[in-house]
């Protein structure tokens, strides 16, 4: 006689049932308790900003460059130095908490010029 057959005739066992409920319980839980990794939260924040390394620049562009931090690739484009600027846009990672103070609402530009955090 099986078990299936066993559990028909005579009900389910206290240790079966037991078996059952603590597998039941696990199918439940979270995750993390599986094996399976959460996605973290990401503690930094792409930004754009304008390189002048290794390139022939003006000293505006380097001015312009060291101080900017720009959202997007293009506010970046857009906010150039003069009409002739060729600096290259790079992106950056800084510290989410950072960015939000730089960015805060719906800025695209932070100079560390004018702008006090």
């Amino acid at each position: 006689m099986g078990f299936v057959d066993r559990a028909e005739h005579e009900g389910i066992g206290r240790r079966a049932f037991l078996g059952l409920l603590a597998s039941g319980l696990v199918a439940l839980l979270p995750g993390s308790a599986l094996g399976v990794q959460r996605r973290r939260r990401k503690t930094t924040k792409a930004i754009f900003r304008l390189s002048t390394h290794r390139r022939r620049t003006c000293k505006a562009c380097k001015g312009h460059a060291a101080n900017r931090f720009y959202r997007t690739r293009k506010a970046a484009g857009k906010d150039r130095a003069h009409a002739g600027c060729n600096c290259a846009i790079v992106k950056q990672e800084i510290d989410r908490n950072l960015a939000k103070q730089y960015f805060k609402g719906r800025r695209k530009v932070f100079d560390l010029r004018s702008e006090v955090t």
